[in-house]
């Protein structure tokens, strides 16, 4: 059942005039809405093929097709709402290429399809290399059908759309919460299991000696040190602040200012604590 069926984002990124903006206000929705435990099939569709259009572009241009399908462990239901986003959003020709990449891995047996998602991505690794055959044409073609653009125009067109002052969305997504049939249950399975980012954060707070208030959003496009990685933002008592995870450390930044906040060992928490 749909308990968020509008694709939700703020009217300034609506009225912005960089594209990009309506695009992050719905990654942070659907965030949002993950971290208060509201589950993808209870998420407007529509909302998660622009997150994932996106995701995919940014996966993309960040280490090729591979790294895409690495990182979504070559999940079916995703590349299909990146099939039917694409589609949707008319960006023919990232579609038909998307297409085309997706019959490399037909092409995989499926031992070498396992290989390649066992495997640590980087280094030698012919079924990655297989995998970006296509890398090149994807740059060509996102100078002349800008993906951005495509998905930015039909996120304002979109009839579901529903754009909202920012502190309307924050009552928003606590009205969509508490939807949930079973949010007790829910609460006691994430207690039990909470994903390594959240860890994360809960340890640097300690770090910081602040109180976190809530996690806000995931940003799989933050550039550290010149590497793409996710940045994972949140709010404390003190205000706002995102986190990058190294693997043995990870370190707090302010939201605003971006300096360095809190340092935090976190090499103790296993990679199967990973979300």
């Amino acid at each position: 059942m749909l308990l968020s069926p509008a694709i939700l984002v703020s009217k300034q990124s609506v009225a912005s005039d960089d594209s990009y903006d309506v695009i992050d206000s719905n990654i942070e929705s659907v965030n949002e809405l993950i971290e208060r435990l509201v589950e993808y099939e209870e998420i407007s569709p529509e909302a998660l093929k622009s997150y994932y259009v996106d995701y995919y572009l940014a996966q993309v241009k960040n280490g090729g097709f591979a790294q895409f399908i690495y990182n979504i462990g070559c999940d079916a239901e995703i590349i299909e709402y990146v099939q039917e986003g694409l589609a949707d959003m008319q960006a023919i020709g990232h579609a038909a290429l998307f297409e085309k990449s997706l019959a490399i891995i037909e092409r995989l047996s499926e031992e070498e399809l396992d290989r390649f998602l066992d495997s640590e991505l980087f280094g030698d690794n012919t079924e990655r290399d297989a995998l970006n055959e296509f890398n090149s044409e994807f740059y060509a073609l996102d100078e002349r059908e800008d993906l951005v653009e495509f998905n930015s125009r039909w996120l304002k067109q979109h009839p579901d759309l529903q754009a909202l002052d920012e502190e309307e969305l924050q009552a928003r997504y606590d009205e969509i919460a508490g939807l949930i049939p079973n949010l007790e249950e829910r609460e006691e399975a994430a207690a039990a299991g909470m994903p390594r980012y959240a860890l994360v954060i809960d340890a640097l707070c300690e770090a910081a000696d602040h109180e976190l208030d809530r996690i806000t959003a995931g940003n799989p496009s933050h550039e550290h040190e010149g590497q793409q990685t996710v940045a994972w933002h949140f709010l404390t008592d003190k205000g706002h602040f995102y986190m990058v995870d190294l693997g043995d450390k990870a370190l707090m930044f302010d939201g605003d200012t971006h300096k360095l906040v809190a340092e935090a060992d976190v090499s103790d928490l296993e990679p199967d604590d990973v979300d």
